[in-house]
């Protein structure tokens, strides 16, 4: 395809496949495709999914043999906690559930309580997030780590 970067559906730019950039590519054969459209989509401003969407979601996903679906962080709500138990009671064929955590014990128990396959957990790791975000010391985030 003469414009390879460019169709009908998709666009991607065209420095993607430029003979420089693309000389050395030796990808792994098995590639696996992490998801995290349910959690992370839902930063943007004004995003929201209500828990009907997030399972329709996450059923698309595994209707596109994508291999882990990160569905949420049970911690942050019941209703992403809901989702979160709906999605991984759903015995989607294709996917993987992974829940979202914090490295801290209870969000870890949540998360279990949630039947996913299984957690991604944030370990902070710059001044600012161990300090700001969690309103800890250097030396409680070394060790909860």
């Amino acid at each position: 395809m003469a414009d390879q970067w460019k169709t009908d559906q998709w666009f991607t730019s065209p420095w993607t496949f430029a003979p420089e950039l693309t000389k050395n590519y030796d990808f792994q054969k098995n590639i696996q495709i992490h998801d995290v459209t349910l959690r992370d989509g839902e930063q943007q401003t004004g995003v929201v999914f209500r828990r009907e969407e997030k399972v329709a979601i996450a059923k698309q996903l595994d209707a596109l043999h994508v291999h882990r679906i990160e569905a949420g962080m049970p911690a942050v709500s019941d209703q992403d906690k809901g989702a979160i138990k709906d999605i991984a009671s759903l015995g989607l064929k294709n996917s993987k559930i992974f829940a979202f955590a914090r490295c801290i014990p209870a969000e870890i128990k949540v998360v279990k309580e949630c039947g996913v396959d299984g957690v991604v957990i944030e370990i902070p790791a710059s001044d600012h997030m161990i300090k700001e975000a969690y309103g800890w010391t250097f030396e409680r985030a070394m060790k909860a780590s």
